[in-house]
């Protein structure tokens, strides 16, 4: 009793700032406005049952159960204002207050004499207000799961679950306490915490609190939820079924199967948002990449517009700067091919020329050794010719990605990176290794990853993009690393 008291007195005061805060902090979404008003109710159903407990006189209890009727059209209004569906749905949200208002009217009736002070609270009063959340809420559970298909968005579709499994508790609590006023004395009575745990998050959804901003953070708490229910669930069948084993299995099971369900829209969800992180990372990286690639250029057509607008002030002729003229041109052509190369590398689609192997391997080197430094060798062990089927500037993106990757492993440490290339008759391999500190399993795992990187400021293509040119050309990209021993990255194309 003593611990009831304690729960419905930390309600009480949750109820009424919860309502304070959606009111102050919710002015700009329209969500604040019901979510108060849900909040104001299940204050004073609360408020009500403290005050009918200490006095035991009965018009509280007349009280409490009107508004405990209120609560469920709120909460539905809430719902059909969270997907958006209010005026759509404005026939079934009157009807939902009608008929509630209806029951509260009930109740509230012996207060002037009007009618039996037995039905509120009693088990007619508990099956008429089942007999309305059950197809209130079954309603707002098909909008809320249509709204969840329909969204383009992963962050909307994850806080459509969240919502989801909140109102699941919502509704679920207090049915457990209807349930025992209506005659199944083995439910056990969840109603305050369900309303507590539902309106702690209503309001956070409600008002976008920086705790549940995100796709992850909404999936997480779904994820709790999700679990907090089945525990509940499963108790309850325990409670329910008794001795009866075949009620016992009917019920777990149909727990279970219903939880996988839940937990494979939250997995879908997470799948959906991984990818989109993956996607956006490597777009940005892509970006960042391509800025570099632009700047020289860039850079060198502004030197050579600016030293001839100087030589035109000062009355010069162009035919006397042909080679700063020859500069820009070139520099522009440059550019168009950064800007066909990198239309090709958002798709990795391949167009193959015969292309001599051999010698592209050297070029990369040649222009490794050079920014590499004295400590670091760079070197190509390579045949005089020999020619492939390649895309040529995805290759070499490749090279010189692997390449500038081993270099970077080594640091200022003295060391030697090699880039071989052999052939049989059905293949040909290239071999990009270093004898730098390696990488641990974990490292080697995450290497592969679409965006992963250990570099503080990396804006490197990675090898998850090697892989995805490889595989366009028909191949196979290999990595093996360990500590102490150095990385080999190994490029297998077909002839």
């Amino acid at each position: 009793m003593q611990s009831q008291l304690a729960l419905n007195l930390a309600g009480c005061a949750a109820f009424l700032g919860l309502a304070a805060l959606a009111v102050t902090r919710g002015k700009k979404s329209p969500l604040a406005f019901p979510t108060a008003l849900l909040c104001v109710d299940l204050f004073a159903y609360t408020s009500l049952e403290v005050l009918g407990n200490l006095t035991a006189e009965p018009r509280w209890e007349w009280i409490e159960s009107a508004a405990a009727a209120f609560a469920g059209p709120l909460l539905f209004h809430l719902s059909l204002t969270f997907v958006g569906a209010r005026r759509a749905q404005r026939a079934a949200l009157g009807l939902s207050y009608l008929y509630f208002g209806g029951v509260a009217l009930a109740c509230v009736a012996p207060l002037f004499g009007a009618a039996s002070p037995d039905f509120p609270g009693s088990d007619r009063w508990a099956l008429l207000m089942l007999g309305g959340i059950a197809p209130t809420f079954l309603l707002a559970g098909t909008l809320l799961v249509r709204h969840y298909r329909q969204s383009g968005s992963a962050e909307e579709r994850a806080r459509t679950l969240l919502f989801i499994a909140t109102l699941a508790i919502g509704v679920g609590g207090p049915a457990t306490d209807l349930a025992a006023i209506a005659g199944m004395r083995s439910v056990p009575p969840l109603a305050a915490i369900g309303l507590l745990i539902s309106a702690v998050l209503l309001t956070a959804l409600a008002l976008r609190i920086k705790m549940l901003q995100g796709t992850l953070p909404l999936l997480l708490t779904t994820a709790v939820l999700i679990g907090l229910v089945g525990v509940a669930a499963q108790l309850l069948v325990f409670r329910w079924a008794g001795t009866q084993t075949a009620l016992l299995v009917l019920g777990t099971v149909t727990i279970t199967l219903v939880l996988l369900g839940a937990a494979r829209l939250v997995w879908t969800a997470w799948a959906e948002h991984r990818e989109r992180t993956a996607q956006l990372t490597t777009l940005g990286r892509l970006g960042a990449q391509m800025a570099h690639d632009i700047r020289n250029p860039l850079a060198a057509i502004h030197g050579a517009a600016q030293y001839l607008d100087e030589e035109r002030r000062r009355g010069g002729r162009l035919e006397d700067h042909a080679e700063m003229i020859a500069l820009v041109l070139e520099q522009t052509v440059r550019l168009e091919q950064v800007v066909r190369d990198y239309r090709r590398l958002g798709r990795a689609e391949p167009e193959l020329t015969e292309v001599d192997a051999g010698a592209l391997a050297r070029e990369v080197v040649e222009r490794a050794s050079i920014s590499a430094g004295d400590a670091v060798a760079v070197r190509a062990e390579v045949p005089e010719a020999l020619t492939l089927p390649l895309d040529r500037e995805l290759i070499q993106t490749v090279l010189e990605n692997l390449v500038r990757n081993a270099v970077e492993a080594l640091g200022s440490e003295a060391g030697e990176v090699v880039v071989s290339l052999t052939a049989t008759p059905q293949r040909a391999t290239f071999t990009v290794r270093d004898d730098g500190p390696g990488m641990d399993p974990r490292t080697r795992e995450q290497a592969e990853d679409a965006f992963f990187t250990t570099k503080a400021r990396g804006s490197g293509l990675g090898l998850a993009f090697v892989r995805r040119v490889v595989e366009a050309h028909g191949g196979e990209m290999r990595l093996e690393s360990a500590l102490g021993r150095g990385t080999t990255v190994t490029l297998k194309l077909p002839r």
